[in-house]
């Protein structure tokens, strides 16, 4: 089927997904929690804007946010 045009290629996916990944790392980041020193409740560190430099794949503002970018498998 060689010249046959998909109906969505990757200049309209591309795009996509990474707003969608991005999503979820925001979301992931807004749940994460810790203990308090005290023991007694949690703070939350990623609530807060995340900021991503794309040409390097990564988060600027909160490093904890970089272990869920690019996992192993």
């Amino acid at each position: 089927m060689k010249g046959l045009k998909i109906s969505s290629g990757f200049e309209r996916s591309g795009p996509l997904t990474v707003a969608v990944s991005m999503g979820n790392l925001a979301i992931k980041s807004f749940q994460y929690k810790e203990p308090n020193v005290n023991g007694l409740g949690f703070t939350y560190p990623g609530r807060r804007k995340i900021l991503w430099d794309g040409e390097n794949m990564k988060v600027t503002n909160y490093e904890k946010a970089n272990e869920w970018v690019q996992g192993t498998y």
